[in-house]
């Protein structure tokens, strides 16, 4: 039989509570999350901050905090950019098939090598992204119109 002294109780204490803790947070994410989770995405990266938005027809720069276009816009660009950041949609399949892009935005995010690129296809009942990160996702017509406001749906 193991005899331990008080610092070596405390030490075992210690380290149970520690397995315990991520037994528990293990099992906790494991219960909690859902399909429903997997199937919905952010299009953007959390807390990300978008520097540039380059649509096809005009271009919206941060430049400090403030925004500044290449041309005059009946939008809120704060709103925009809002919107773009809270903006989710249902993951779909990707399908080989040759269909022309309505439109296209390439966005510019801070600390980031590379741009991310979103070509919209429109649907009977919205639209649906693709990204070049391989994914697309379908957005309800409200979320199109927030996220391409020159584009009609």
């Amino acid at each position: 039989m193991i005899r331990l002294g008080r610092t070596g109780w405390n030490n075992v204490i210690i380290f149970a509570m520690l397995l315990m803790i991520f037994l528990f947070n293990g099992l906790h994410h494991k219960i909690i999350s859902t399909s429903d989770d997997e199937a919905t995405q952010s299009l953007l990266p959390p807390n990300s901050a978008v520097l540039t938005y380059q649509y096809s027809d005009f271009k919206i720069e941060r430049i400090g905090t403030s925004w500044r276009t290449n041309k005059q816009l009946n939008i809120d660009v704060e709103l925009l950019d809002l919107n773009w950041r809270q903006a989710s949609g249902e993951m779909m399949p990707i399908v080989d098939e040759k269909s022309l892009a309505l439109a296209s935005v390439e966005l510019f995010i801070a600390g980031y090598d590379r741009s991310l690129v979103f070509d919209v296809f429109t649907t009977p009942d919205g639209c649906f992204v693709d990204d070049n990160q391989a994914r697309r996702l379908k957005l309800d017509k409200q979320t199109c119109n927030q996220l391409f406001p020159t584009t009609e749906f």
